[in-house]
């Protein structure tokens, strides 16, 4: 947070007085010209620090992270230093008894977020925390991605993330052109918009640049020129530095690219933290004080230290049809690995693509009973030293014993043959003797992955049992990711009521046999004599074609 403050009162003398040269002296007044006259620019906090430091009062005093705290904060501080140049549509923003956002792309909540991307536990949190202190008033989509993109950027920043990590994550997931040239970035910065060429009424393939005389403060811009600038930087003053060069709304971009070197140099340099603390008054100094020194800390500070932590794992779909869909970490040398390992059979997505992507690899025309190719294996792999892993390492005082985790793989070996051969019977009973699941619509029947066994009533997720990747310890999760289930009105108790090997056994076999093939519908029709007159009507192709070359299927099932 240090350095999006000091990057703010650097740049702020040269927001309305562009320099090209990046060689300026630092924290010194510079002379320019404002409506014909002539006068002095001084280095000063602008709004950029006050909004970063209500963030950083707001972390620090609401361990609920309400949204109408921040809202309050906000308005409190910024009507307390509402000379410090904010917008006008912020201003009336922060002055309004009913503040609503107001649909804005502009850089005013990415300016602020550093404080969310330096304390949060992992990439996940910083992003959820970016989007939530954007979407209070910048509610436009544009605005919102600057404010994840720069708290993503932040926190790679700030955990080790390479500089070509940063640059790939920011083009590949965030769409922003970081090869524009720098002549071009600068006219965009300024203001200008670019206009093609037109001569006698056709394009001739060129264009120019026409100054409208208003700087450009859009996320689309700015965003990608603080990151350029952190890229092409040399330490935290060259980054700042060329920040400020870039000209158009330099103090938010150099408070940007702050916010982003402090991090990845491991800090601020002591003189430019002894510079800027002349410009703060002291509710500020000490409120910064307080969050870097204090609440930072806190945060950072752990009993049990994780050799993998979910931040350095990736989800990946292996689909029906073999393609593989990742949900990256973001690093480059991964995204390299996974493409060498799975070739043109890779797909790489963002991780807030992942739900829709397992959502439409599941869609099926699904009649009654069906049979289907395994439902999307989700999974989460680990990229360390070169290597895929695909479980958790850790260490401390909470580590189970060796021999505890080992019990647990063989008591979870035993579960999975056990389902299989009620998954057997199962299918047996209905006359089906190749691949894939039936799975009926009104009874519970097992699915077997690597690391878990699942139960399911037709497509609702009844519970799980399986080893847990960051304990190695066999865990069971009663009555499914949603709660007690709900079955055309009926609720359906957990399908595990204990954590006995004998009980978990038991209640496989009694729900998915007994359920499966036991009971009768409302028409007092047995599943079996159910699941086959659905399959005899059946229109899916797929699974005609798979029921055709079934051997010794039960001759009641007709096409």
């Amino acid at each position: 947070m240090l350095g999006a403050v000091a990057g703010d009162i650097i740049g702020s003398p040269y927001e309305w007085n562009n320099t090209n040269d990046r060689y300026f002296e630092l924290c010194r007044g510079t002379r320019g010209w404002s409506r014909g006259h002539e006068v002095t620019y001084h280095p000063r906090f602008t709004d950029d620090t006050v909004m970063t430091l209500a963030v950083a009062r707001w972390l620090m005093s609401d361990k609920d992270r309400n949204a109408s705290r921040l809202i309050e904060i906000m308005q409190s501080m910024g009507r307390e230093y509402i000379d410090r140049g904010f917008a006008p549509m912020f201003r009336r923003w922060i002055e309004s008894d009913n503040p609503r956002p107001y649909n804005s792309y502009g850089n005013g909540a990415t300016m602020r977020v550093s404080p969310v991307a330096m304390t949060a536990q992992s990439l996940p949190e910083a992003i959820a925390l970016a989007r939530m202190t954007a979407q209070v008033s910048h509610s436009h989509p544009e605005g919102i991605k600057g404010a994840e993109a720069m708290a993503q950027a932040i926190w790679m920043a700030g955990h080790g993330r390479s500089k070509d990590d940063i640059r790939f994550t920011m083009t590949h997931d965030f769409g922003y052109d970081l090869d524009m040239p720098e002549e071009e970035m600068k006219a965009l910065l300024a203001g200008c918009v670019k206009e093609p060429v037109i001569v006698n009424g056709e394009d001739i393939g060129q264009f120019y640049f026409r100054e409208t005389g208003r700087i450009d403060s859009s996320c689309q811009n700015t965003v990608p020129a603080a990151i350029r600038a952190f890229l092409a930087g040399d330490g935290f003053e060259d980054c700042v530095r060329r920040a400020v060069a870039y000209g158009g709304d330099s103090d938010t971009i150099a408070s940007m690219a702050g916010a982003l070197a402090a991090p990845f140099y491991g800090g601020v340099p002591e003189k430019i933290t002894g510079m800027c603390n002349v410009y703060l008054d002291s509710q500020l100094r000490s409120l910064m004080e307080s969050f870097e020194n204090n609440f930072m800390l806190r945060k950072a500070t752990g009993t049990i230290k994780v050799e993998h932590k979910n931040d350095d794992s990736f989800k990946i779909i292996k689909a029906a049809d073999r393609k593989i869909y990742v949900a990256p970490s973001y690093r480059k040398e991964l995204i390299e690995a996974l493409k060498v390992r799975f070739g043109d059979d890779i797909r790489i997505i963002k991780p807030s693509e992942m739900p829709d992507v397992i959502m439409e690899l599941s869609k099926q025309e699904k009649d009654g009973t069906y049979l289907e190719d395994s439902r999307p294996d989700v999974r989460t792999i680990y990229f360390q030293d070169g290597e895929f892993r695909t479980s958790a390492t850790m260490s401390g005082p909470n580590l189970p014993s060796q021999r505890s985790r080992e019990e647990s793989r063989r008591e979870f070996l035993e579960i999975v043959d056990y389902a299989r051969q009620v998954k057997r019977q199962l299918q047996q009973a209905c006359g089906y003797h190749g691949e894939g699941s039936i799975h009926f619509a009104n009874a519970y029947f097992p699915e077997i992955f690597s690391e878990r066994v699942e139960i399911w009533k037709g497509d609702i997720f009844a519970g799980s049992v399986g080893i847990d990747p960051s304990s190695g310890l066999l865990r069971i999760n009663q009555g499914g990711d949603f709660g007690p289930m709900e079955w055309f009105g009926e609720r359906t108790d957990s399908v595990f009521n204990s954590v006995s090997l004998d009980s978990i056994k038991e209640s496989i076999g009694r729900y998915c046999l007994d359920e499966g093939i036991g009971i009768c519908d409302a028409n007092r029709t047995s599943n079996v004599e159910t699941a086959n007159r659905d399959v005899a009507n059946s229109k899916d192709s797929k699974l005609i074609d798979a029921i055709d070359n079934i051997p010794n299927r039960q001759q009641s099932i007709k096409r």
